[in-house]
């Protein structure tokens, strides 16, 4: 049996780095390339999430519900890569973008003003935030309380604030040329990301900085993965043992209890302490839809909740909210079924396969120059940062609806007014 679940491990392994293989044996790119810098940047945390957890906070990784955790990952996992790799075939996945209309051309003056514009909005999505939460400053002298605090209630501004933010160094990067000045820009835009108190939107953006460096041919983005990478994960450790008492694993392993909660749930499902939901927990997430703010009889615990305030117990109406790894999200309702089920029903890796095979095997994304609204809209929702964050798929497609009217009227805007000077 520990042979098993040492192959079990490892088939986890192989599937976390196996976007390194897929991205150049399908999309025929260099070792280094946007999804390959992802997967290089996240792979710690992959490992923290994997391992180190269960290690420190649960049986240790010979337990059977953690191995069993693991397992229905790797069903989730392999299922999405087998539904890649049949894209990588279909003829329809280098079609499918040109479904979306050309929009127009867009010049990179464009981009910076649609990147000022943005990050205007930004601003006020976060003092909106901010004042209804106890004000800027208040806001500002416990960013990570407020962030964990706070939210509750207003989360469409933050998550607005996010969204935006994201748009705005999105804009930037593709009208940037040269490193030096998009690094110093950056360093405005990783401010102000980090103030908003998580630190995977921080990584996240710094993972947009390697790709547009990387998009810019000037820098060997090699060197600065390497140089970089180690820095930008110490400020991460330091950021996260300044709200601590003491520095021990143990208070690293609480930040990746993903496994050992899913383990938790699995051990009590196998002894019977816990049910199935039968189809509660997939009906009820349609509530992420509503606001709280537009629907304040809005419940606290529905979707994936149900599970965690068996128990973190008024931990959804706390706002503290542990994840549960191990596809519990899909087993909750319908066991190993639902899990095979909802994985075959995903098809996010077709259409994620067309717009990769379309912004970087085409170079739509990678070509200088002006750039079409079809382009910015898949590369959009390809690589720009934490975009779209916090949002289901519905009120997704309405933000970056938001983003192409933007867009549209300030270049109507601004050609109106550069005619009236004239």
């Amino acid at each position: 049996m520990e042979i098993l679940y040492l192959l079990n491990l490892a088939i986890a392994l192989s599937l976390i780095v196996a976007p390194l293989w897929w991205s150049q044996r399908l999309l025929g790119l260099s070792v280094l390339n946007p999804v390959s810098i992802l997967v290089i940047c996240a792979l710690p945390i992959d490992m923290f999430r994997l391992f180190v957890g269960q290690m420190v906070l649960g049986n240790g990784l010979m337990a059977p519900e953690y191995q069993f955790a693991v397992l229905m990952t790797n069903i989730q996992q392999s299922i999405a890569l087998a539904i890649l790799y049949f894209a990588s075939r279909l003829q329809v996945t280098r079609k499918l973008p040109y479904l979306i209309p050309r929009f127009g051309l867009f010049q990179p003056l464009d981009l910076q003003r649609f990147s000022k514009v943005f990050f205007l909005l930004y601003i006020a999505a976060f003092l909106v935030l901010a004042m209804r939460t106890g004000g800027v400053a208040d806001w500002l002298l416990d960013i990570r309380g407020s962030y964990i605090g706070k939210r509750e209630g207003n989360g469409i501004f933050y998550a607005a604030a996010v969204s935006f933010l994201s748009v705005s160094y999105f804009f930037a990067g593709i009208a940037s040329r040269r490193t030096l000045g998009f690094s110093l820009l950056s360093s405005v835009f990783f401010l102000a990301i980090y103030i908003l108190g998580s630190k995977g939107f921080v990584l996240l953006f710094f993972v947009f900085y390697l790709i547009i460096v990387h998009r810019q041919e000037r820098v060997n983005v090699g060197k600065v993965l390497a140089i970089t990478l180690p820095i930008a994960f110490l400020l991460l450790l330091i950021n996260f043992f300044s709200q601590r008492e003491s520095v021990d694993l143990s208070s690293v392993a609480e930040y990746f209890d993903y496994y050992p909660n899913a383990a938790m749930y699995y051990a009590d499902y196998f002894s019977g302490r816990v049910s199935l939901f039968e189809g509660k927990v997939i009906l009820t997430s349609l509530w992420e839809y509503a606001p709280r703010s537009l629907f304040p009889d809005k419940p606290y615990v529905y979707g994936i909740l149900h599970v965690v305030e068996i128990y973190y117990p008024g931990g959804a109406e706390s706002g503290n909210t542990p994840a549960f790894y191990g596809g519990v999200p899909q087993f909750a309702d319908f066991g190993i079924l639902g899990v095979i089920m909802f994985a075959l029903l995903n098809w996010t890796p077709l259409v994620y396969f067309a717009g990769l095979r379309y912004t970087l095997q085409d170079r739509a994304f990678l070509n200088h120059g002006p750039m079409s609204g079809r382009t910015i809209i898949v590369s959009l929702l390809l690589f720009a940062p934490a975009f779209g964050t916090f949002l289901p798929l519905g009120l997704l497609f309405m933000l970056l609806m938001f983003v192409i009217g933007s867009i549209k009227f300030v270049r109507l805007f601004t050609r109106a007014f550069s005619l009236s000077l004239r």
